[in-house]
């Protein structure tokens, strides 16, 4: 529609336990193979191409085209700094589950009170 911005795709959702960072996306019909997930400077970025619903088709025969195909890029600013190494990605029912688990320094760390008596 004029002067409404493209949906990022795939929609997310980023939440977060004492141990990691969660990212969900919202991705039916991809081919998780094709995914390109990577982690940098605190940012996750995934890419991949979501193919037609039916490459038969001509684009002429459809009476309504409201699923996008094509290549796609979205970068999630993390909150705070995640283990690199120990990055783990799940693909299921059209869900991708991205587990990041903080680093060391990013977790809370329980501080003892001594008492003087």
């Amino acid at each position: 529609l004029p002067g409404h911005a493209a949906r990022a795709y795939p929609l997310v959702n980023v939440s977060e336990d004492a141990n990691a960072l969660y990212v969900t996306a919202l991705a039916p019909g991809l081919d998780p193979t094709a995914l390109q997930l990577t982690v940098q400077d605190n940012r996750l970025t995934i890419a991949g191409e979501k193919q037609r619903v039916a490459a038969e088709i001509q684009p002429e025969a459809f009476h309504r085209s409201e699923r996008a195909a094509g290549k796609f890029v979205r970068t999630v600013t993390l909150p705070i700094e995640v283990d690199h190494e120990q990055v783990q990605a799940d693909y299921k029912n059209g869900l991708l589950v991205v587990t990041l688990p903080k680093a060391e320094k990013a977790k809370p760390k329980q501080i003892a009170v001594s008492v003087e008596g």
